[in-house]
């Protein structure tokens, strides 16, 4: 049986692939309804605009994105991850690699888990107060 690290990777895992194939259906399976994600530029996104920002045509259009240093807290039905991550994206006809530190919070629903939020900020560098 896997362990809750391992399912909550898996879940990252389908996320990185759903960002670099552009496809707004398979990212949205993976978010909770009310999904709310803060990112490195400080903007607050929801579920539908964060699929927008991550697959539409005037979003970052994502090469790769690795996961380093995984760490998963596990409260049950609530999950709470912590990683780096390592992305390659364009936007606006520039090409960005850039390392982030981010905090995501997972909720079990039945057999899967859901994306229900989250925070990203440059990796070595706090975000900007608001």
């Amino acid at each position: 049986m896997p362990s809750v690290a391992d399912e909550v990777r898996a879940v990252l895992e389908r996320k990185a692939a759903a960002l670099k194939q552009r496809s707004a259906p398979k990212l949205q399976e993976l978010l909770e309804e009310n999904f709310v994600y803060v990112t490195a530029s400080g903007r607050r996104l929801r579920r539908d605009a964060y699929v927008e920002n991550g697959t539409g045509p005037h979003g970052l259009r994502f090469q790769s994105q690795e996961i380093e240093g995984l760490d998963v807290a596990d409260f049950g039905d609530m999950a709470i991850a912590t990683m780096t991550l390592h992305d390659r994206f364009e936007i606006e006809d520039r090409t960005v690699a850039e390392t982030y530190r981010s905090f995501c919070v997972f909720r079990r629903h039945g057999a899967a888990w859901l994306w229900a939020g989250g925070q990203t900020c440059v990796a070595g560098r706090a975000p900007n107060p608001s």
